[in-house]
């Protein structure tokens, strides 16, 4: 009686189909008596009316259609909407109701609602293929946005995503996705190239300064070569900008601060390079850097480390005055020892010359 559509059946109180109820649980199922079954013209409509969900249905199962039909809306409802800024949930709270039904009473109430259940799924069908298209195009602004971070054109765009985001306006109209993307990837087109241009001039001034430099010039053309790779003086690849997935792929390989980053590096790996050179040549060469100062007169002059002729250390200048030790004094009286030796050699004392020697003044 459930399969010819006179009774209607239950378990745990959720509506089952004839097909789906198990033999084991007949005895438990709760069965009531159901509405008359629809005519030709009703059972008509619902085969339309699921079609449109792309639910197939054959003669005398429209029970079974119905419930695929109900679970495709739901689905349909979910695809057309989404994290923000999609469009919020819609109400589905009827269709919920509906699958509580079954038998002829759902085909029935389903019959009587099929005008809003079609508007539903037209819309939902619209929405869903619509965000489809827009969120791929959603997320390369926000792409565009990130790479963007620190221009002022950037917190412009930013205050809109904002707006969009927060009023779930994804599908608007006028969309406003593409003059955002189209404002944003023209400020990294010029920036971009403005930092190309920069880095290009940097890298071409270095082997000014190489080849102007004396050290460089007494390399070997081998050496030369190990310290341009090593070092990384060769200039980069230009790079072109012309379409907006130039401009994210260049930005996905170095952002505008790792561009700015390098740009202030090139002069420090020019000069690295010199020392490394300066190092081949001598070994022995330590550099030293003197701490700053500001010479006003000649007092601070001679409180400079190399002022005055008088080389201090370069930490703890100046430092207090120390009686010489006594191998110092020894070192610097050798000199006035020899010049007095020399003197008594070839100007003896008359009571030298009388002995026939000569001193020897230790």
């Amino acid at each position: 009686m459930v399969v010819a559509g006179n009774l209607r059946a239950t378990l745990n109180g959720q509506p089952v189909q004839a097909p789906t109820l198990p033999q084991n649980q007949v005895g438990v199922a709760s069965f009531y008596v159901d509405v008359p079954p629809l005519n030709v013209q009703q059972r008509l409509d619902l085969k339309a009316l699921f079609q449109k969900a792309g639910i197939t249905t054959q003669n005398g199962k429209e029970s079974e259609a119905a419930a695929l039909f109900l679970k495709a809306l739901l689905a349909l409802a979910d695809s057309a909407v989404g994290e923000a800024p999609r469009p919020d949930q819609p109400a589905t709270g009827e269709i919920r109701d509906l699958q509580m039904l079954s038998g002829n009473a759902q085909l029935l109430k389903i019959h009587e609602q099929k005008d809003p259940l079609t508007a539903s799924l037209t819309a939902w069908k619209k929405s869903a293929e619509a965000i489809a298209k827009r969120w791929p195009a959603w997320e390369r602004l926000a792409d565009f946005h990130r790479f963007a971070t620190g221009l002022p054109e950037a917190e412009t765009c930013g205050v809109s995503l904002t707006a969009i985001t927060a009023g779930r306006s994804l599908l608007g109209d006028p969309d406003p996705v593409p003059e955002l993307t189209k404002q944003l990837a023209t400020v990294l087109r010029l920036t971009l190239g403005k930092l190309q241009g920069d880095l290009s001039a940097a890298f071409a001034s270095g082997p000014e300064r190489l080849a102007a430099s004396e050290i460089w010039g007494r390399l070997s053309a081998e050496q030369r070569t190990t310290l341009t790779a090593s070092g990384q003086l060769a200039a980069p690849v230009t790079e072109t900008f012309g379409t907006d997935d130039e401009i994210l792929a260049a930005l996905r390989l170095k952002t505008l601060t790792d561009r700015r980053n390098l740009l202030d590096a090139v002069p420090q790996r020019f000069t690295r390079a010199l020392e490394e050179a300066s190092r081949l040549l001598d070994p022995k060469a330590v550099k030293i850097n003197l701490p700053g100062a500001t010479i006003k007169n000649t007092a601070d002059l001679d409180q400079c480390p190399v002022g005055a002729g008088k080389p201090r250390p370069l930490r703890g200048w100046p430092l207090p005055q120390r009686r010489p030790s006594l191998l110092c004094q020894k070192a610097r009286r050798r000199p006035a020892l020899r010049r007095l030796r020399q003197h008594h050699q070839r100007h003896p004392p008359r009571s030298t010359r009388l002995l026939g020697r000569h001193p020897h003044p230790d």
